[in-house]
């Protein structure tokens, strides 16, 4: 098992200038992390995270590569944003990931994960899930088709309210029915359309390719304004690993369980600062998954 984190998790420090993409890869290395997954929007100037495209930035790809080397901490995987919906859209987005796909390879870096549907997009209407769904499919397996050419593994991810629960999450991985189309597994966030993290996580993870941890606080109704709203009226706020309401010793025993013994990345998505809640969470996290190994 790699334990590493999301610069997804720094992304507050680095828009405020606090920390640079170098200094990200230094404290992993520091504290012990594995690896770092990069998050296209992590490095996107604030206000860009839509229009931001790694592969035009140069400048910020030597940047990764030599904080990479420099630190010893190898770059896991790249997440990125994608929309196939949007029949004005599809063949944009399909070109665009098919860069990222390339530059995956470019950068020695073998998975990548991608959304079909824009994060913020709601259909609690089974009807419209069900008209969208043959489009997905057909787009995400032409992205994932050109992605086996090059070595590298695509993923969709529980992300947002629309492809998310692993039913939906696991049809499409059934229907795209290619070896290197897997799940990005994300323990938390099943939670943003009501569904149990610890049953939903424990249905996918035959199929995952990544694996992404955090914690969240969970209430029936929102104690303040700063609360995510799930589909079901639910209210969950990002809390440091280890100290939320998600049953993580049970789903970390669960990911041991299975087999899968790739890249696990923590998030961090919580109010406390960010240095503290990845340096508790990352520790959590690896005293967790180095009890129940050992076992």
């Amino acid at each position: 098992m790699k334990i590493g984190l999301s610069s997804y998790s720094f992304r507050s420090l680095m828009q405020s200038g606090a920390m640079q993409i170098e200094d990200i890869f230094e404290w992993v290395g520091e504290h012990g992390g594995d690896h770092l997954e990069l998050s296209t929007h992590s490095v996107a100037p604030e206000g860009q995270d839509v229009q931001y495209e790694l592969g035009n930035d140069a400048e910020m790809l030597k940047r990764l590569t030599d904080a990479s080397q420099r630190s010893g901490v190898p770059i896991s995987g790249i997440c990125t944003s994608g929309n196939f919906i949007d029949d004005s859209e599809r063949a944009f987005q399909l070109s665009r990931l098919k860069h990222y796909v390339e530059l995956c390879d470019k950068l020695g870096v073998r998975f990548l994960r991608h959304d079909v549907v824009p994060w913020s997009l709601r259909a609690t209407d089974p009807g419209q899930f069900e008209a969208a769904f043959p489009v997905i499919v057909d787009a995400t397996h032409e992205l994932a088709a050109h992605a086996g050419r090059y070595g590298v593994t695509t993923s969709v991810e529980d992300h947002g309210f629309f492809m998310n629960s692993s039913e939906r999450i696991k049809r499409l991985q059934h229907a795209v029915n290619l070896p290197n189309f897997k799940l990005t597994v994300d323990i938390g966030n099943f939670l943003c359309v009501d569904e149990n993290p610890l049953t939903g996580t424990r249905a996918c993870l035959s199929e995952a390719s990544f694996v992404h941890i955090k914690d969240f606080y969970v209430r029936q109704t929102a104690p303040g304004a700063d609360w995510l709203q799930t589909i079901g009226g639910q209210a969950i706020r990002g809390a440091v690993f280890g100290y939320g309401d998600l049953p993580v010793r049970s789903i970390v025993e669960d990911i041991v369980a299975s087999g899968y013994d790739g890249f696990v990345s923590l998030e961090y998505e919580g109010n406390e600062p960010a240095q503290f809640g990845c340096e508790i969470g990352l520790k959590n996290a690896k005293a967790m998954f180095a009890a129940t190994a050992g076992r």
